[in-house]
């Protein structure tokens, strides 16, 4: 078990719930720990990114079997207990921003739809206007070139 700041712990028919903060400014990463009566760990995941901060922040218990919170990504996340075990797909089951050790198969699931944090570019900028700006330009060239009707490349992503 991983984890610096105890943020919450819920008991939930005889398993235990444990939320853990690494307390790293700027990449904070939320641990989430399930153990079953015995305190023996059955399933883990790991919320957060790079350069991406997280204040766990508004838990709250959505009964039967969930509980949802504000982590990172601009998203009221979600935990959904489950009383069996679930087959799940390492990699592809969990949404952006959620990891977990290579396994097919988990006792609780993870829902959220983080957003994207805006970064800003040395200019001050947000990259969301600049890449406006960049398509905007990418428009300008091509209108100029079916104008004049030359073939002109474009480049970019």
């Amino acid at each position: 078990m991983t984890g610096e700041v105890l943020e919450a712990a819920v008991e939930w028919r005889g398993y235990h719930i444990v939320f853990l903060t690494d307390d790293i400014p700027f990449e904070d990463m939320l641990r989430i720990y399930m153990f079953d009566a015995n305190m023996v760990l059955v399933d883990a995941a790991v919320l957060g990114a790079m350069y991406s901060t997280g204040t766990f922040a508004e838990l709250s218990l959505q009964p039967p079997d969930a509980l949802s919170f504000r982590f990172f990504g601009g998203t009221r996340w979600r935990v959904v207990l489950l009383t069996e075990r679930e087959f799940a797909l390492p990699f592809v089951s969990d949404p952006s921003g959620v990891s977990r050790k290579f396994k097919f198969s988990r006792y609780f699931r993870v829902e959220g739809k983080p957003q994207p944090e805006r970064r800003k570019s040395i200019s001050g900028q947000s990259e969301t206007t600049i890449e406006t700006q960049i398509g905007s330009l990418r428009s300008l060239l091509i209108s100029a070139a079916a104008s004049s009707r030359e073939t002109i490349a474009v480049f970019g992503h």
